[in-house]
């Protein structure tokens, strides 16, 4: 039979829950599957592959329903150095990897992981299961990447055949998919494998792939007759034109990772554009067209960028698209203009705070120049904030919630609403995050070291099950004392922001406003044609509609059948009875069934004498 190949993105897997009660990984794996981990043989892996849908998690990723733009370019690069095998992509609703096995009738040559944290205990556990029927699992991603020994702790320990299990360190480029697949066919797996090349051309298009069915944007259903509308024509597209990082922020992931193997990397504008000319080779419409560009900034490109953008406005092409930037690019008003006649539609702003002494406490780069404008935070983004509306761009802010300096008072005034009203009066979109420590982070290094961790030294299963936060969706470290060192604190402060900004009628005015804006400075489409730059405010409006929602937090907050939400675990958590007091009554919409645990669970200990550990370990 054909050979073929598995590329896999699993989802998070809700596991906070078991932190304090699962001692080992064949606990967790009786817990997921329901199955008793020692019959798990070669014959009977299938079934243990079928997670308990319960526990899934939908991330904000998924929610948005943007794919996997790693899984995609692993696959092209297995498909065109194995152009005679099948490479058929997975996840865990859609396409199911037991599904795909028995479908196939035949075990694939081996199973591609990408792993971001949060997913990094599903994909621990695929690995295990694969492993009594002896098939290889390829393993990469940010985690690998930053922790590589978790792989070894995690997936390698108490399994019969470790040698069949790798992992790839940095990008998987054209050298290593090539190395790994020749290494298959000798049955000669390396353990670890390091990548260099970030992007290169070329890596798209592959005729021997099996794609998915496309996500779609579920949540839409709750506004109003324009949200169906919305969920029917809108398809976002992950697409790449250069990525690599040279910033080292004490909260992101890259800084522990080697600069040559995150360093700048662009393919050609002409191979760019090939890739969406072969996507739009059928026609034009809002499944092709809408595009989110995934460099970290889309700044870092320089004149890459400018290379880009004049390719793209010479080009017959015709796209929108959000990207991630830094708020600086209102400096330059010569390059705004560029990026707006290219397509641009939609920005990912890292504000991550309106206090300075936060800003500095993470390390942001921005301070140097806010501190030149002699303005306030607040002033000086709210002056590049207008220039950016004014170019037709609308903007969504990143905020980080949890930080030294940011204040609680009641349930009702707090950071969080601030941020949310400085949301409002500016018409952006907000994505609000408890401070996190990510593995790699510059952050975590330090939480580690000085054991400031709540869950667990990095190695032990606390922390394994712990991973599963590390979305942005809660936090996994003691809040400073201005916040009470309550926990319960952060994520109300997260989840009343969203909730402000994320209001069905503040949404509805932001679309309004942005259509407007958006109708006013048209890109180089919308100026040769009325039709183009009517649709292209209609996409902007809906871009609106898309990243201003509930339901990821919704996801994260909530409690339902099996799975306790961070509302209620914190409750329980809580040992300062003031807080508690302010949050009784509060606490029990958030409760399965509207019901508050009478019992705080025992596998939650009491912050205060997690403080008082905390200070013993020092």
């Amino acid at each position: 039979m054909k050979r073929y190949y598995i590329v896999y993105n699993p989802l998070s897997v809700y596991v906070m829950h078991l932190v304090r009660r699962c001692p080992d990984m064949s606990t967790l794996i009786r817990e997921v599957t329901g199955l008793d981990p020692k019959k798990l043989t070669e014959n009977k892996y299938l079934d243990y592959l079928a997670f308990d849908p319960a526990l899934m998690k939908r991330g904000m990723v998924d929610t948005l329903a943007l794919e996997s733009k790693a899984a995609d370019y692993i696959a092209n690069q297995i498909a065109y150095a194995d152009p005679l095998s099948t490479v058929i992509l997975g996840d865990c609703r859609r396409r199911p990897i037991h599904r795909i096995i028995a479908d196939q009738g035949q075990k694939p040559e081996a199973v591609f992981i990408t792993s971001m944290s949060a997913n990094f205990p599903t994909a621990a556990l695929i690995a295990r299961i694969l492993n009594p029927a002896g098939i290889p699992v390829i393993i990469g991603g940010i985690h690998v990447s930053t922790a590589a020994d978790d792989v070894e702790i995690f997936i390698r320990q108490g399994i019969p055949h470790p040698e069949r299990v790798a992992l790839v360190r940095g990008p998987g480029d054209r050298a290593v998919i090539t190395e790994i697949l020749s290494d298959l066919q000798n049955n000669r797996l390396k353990p670890e494998y390091t990548g260099t090349r970030m992007m290169e051309d070329g890596v798209w298009g592959a005729p021997n792939i099996r794609p998915m069915k496309p996500m779609e944007l579920v949540f839409l259903k709750k506004i109003p007759l324009i949200g169906g509308l919305v969920k029917q024509l809108i398809r976002i597209n992950p697409i790449t034109p250069y990525l690599g990082c040279p910033f080292s922020c004490h909260f992101c992931s890259i800084s522990s990772v080697p600069a040559r193997q995150r360093t700048f990397s662009a393919r050609s504008p002409e191979d760019f554009i090939a890739e969406i000319r072969h996507m739009q080779r059928n026609g034009v419409n809002h499944h092709n067209r809408i595009f989110f560009f995934l460099p970290d900034n889309l700044l870092l490109g320089g004149e890459k960028l400018e290379e880009l953008l004049d390719a793209i406005i010479s080009s017959d092409i015709k796209i929108n698209y959000a990207a991630q930037i830094s708020i600086d690019v209102a400096e330059n008003p010569a390059l705004l203009e560029k990026l707006r006649l290219s397509g641009a539609i939609h920005f990912f702003i890292g504000f991550e705070s309106l206090s300075r002494e936060n800003l500095v406490s993470l390390g942001k780069s921005i301070v140097p120049s806010i501190d030149r404008s002699g303005l306030s935070v607040r002033d000086y983004y709210s002056r590049m904030i207008r220039i950016i509306q004014d170019h037709g761009i609308s903007i969504h802010g990143a905020f980080i919630f949890g930080l030294p300096h940011d204040g609680f008072y009641t349930p009702a005034i707090h950071t969080g609403s601030r941020v949310a009203e400085f949301c409002k009066a500016h018409r952006i979109g907000i994505q609000g995050c408890p401070l996190t420590d990510l593995p790699g982070s510059k952050n975590f290094i330090r939480s580690q070291q000085e054991k400031t961790y709540i869950y667990g030294a990095q190695g032990t299963m606390d922390y394994f099950l712990a991973l599963s936060a590390a979305d942005l969706s809660e936090c996994n470290r003691i809040p400073p004392k201005s916040l009470k060192h309550s926990m319960l604190v952060v994520i109300h402060l997260t989840y009343d922001a969203i909730r402000r900004v994320g209001s069905l009628w503040n949404v509805l005015q932001n679309a309004v406003f942005v259509f407007r804006r958006a109708f006013r400075h048209p890109t180089k489409n919308g100026r040769h044609s009325f039709r183009d730059r009517l649709n292209e405010a209609f996409i902007s409006a809906s871009a609106q509609l898309i990243v201003n929602n509930l339901h990821h937090a919704d996801e994260t907050v909530y409690s339902r059948e099996k799975v306790k939400g961070s509302y209620e675990r914190y409750y329980a958590m809580e040992n300062d009875e003031d807080i508690r007091a302010m949050f009784r009554k509060h606490i029990r919409k958030f409760a399965f069934k509207g019901r508050v645990s009478k019992h705080e669970p025992p596998e939650f200990q009491p912050l205060s004498l997690q403080l008082r550990d905390m200070e013993a370990r020092k």
